[in-house]
């Protein structure tokens, strides 16, 4: 797929069905593996889809994971991914509308996310557009946890700008 979708961009729930799309469109499977099977409830994980082929995904996670840095900053997106030959053609614009609007209809007022602030200023001017502000002055580093495949924990940092939006 190449530039402006030429078909209409659908945004669904993703499902395990979708598994194999998710991992074509950035691995590693075990990334969507934990987020499309169960937690009914606690996460919605939508899917972007033109023409059937997928796009992009989102997910917006409704309560806090006591490994997270601030398990109170909920709802929180914690992932946007647009493939690259469709980023600024409003699909992240797409999926955000999705998240936003699963938060407000289970009575939240606002939403979180966070931004890797130097490898994706794209992402920043997005987020500012849509009414995102920072709730600091500056990005921080920011410790997280990952689980393979085979189940093993990992700890990485990267520098993170924290955005709110009031919804």
């Amino acid at each position: 797929m190449d530039g402006t979708p030429t078909a209409p961009v659908v945004i669904r729930d993703a499902t395990a069905a979708d598994l194999e799309k998710l991992a074509a469109l950035r691995p590693p499977r075990g990334l969507h593996q934990d987020r499309v099977g169960g937690g009914e409830g606690d996460r919605r994980y939508v899917l972007a889809e033109v023409g059937g082929e997928a796009v992009g995904f989102g997910v917006v996670y409704f309560r806090g994971d006591p490994m997270w840095e601030r398990p109170e900053q909920v709802p929180l997106v914690m992932d946007l991914w647009v493939a690259p030959e469709l980023r600024g053609c409003g699909v992240g614009s797409r999926i955000i509308a999705a998240l936003e609007n699963a938060a407000r209809e289970r009575g939240f007022p606002c939403l979180y996310l966070q931004v890797q602030a130097e490898k994706n200023p794209r992402a920043i001017s997005l987020y500012r557009k849509l009414g995102y502000q920072p709730l600091g002055r500056r990005a921080h580093t920011d410790l997280f946890h990952t689980v393979d495949e085979q189940g093993n924990v990992h700890e990485g940092e990267e520098i993170v700008l924290d955005m709110q939006k009031w919804l």
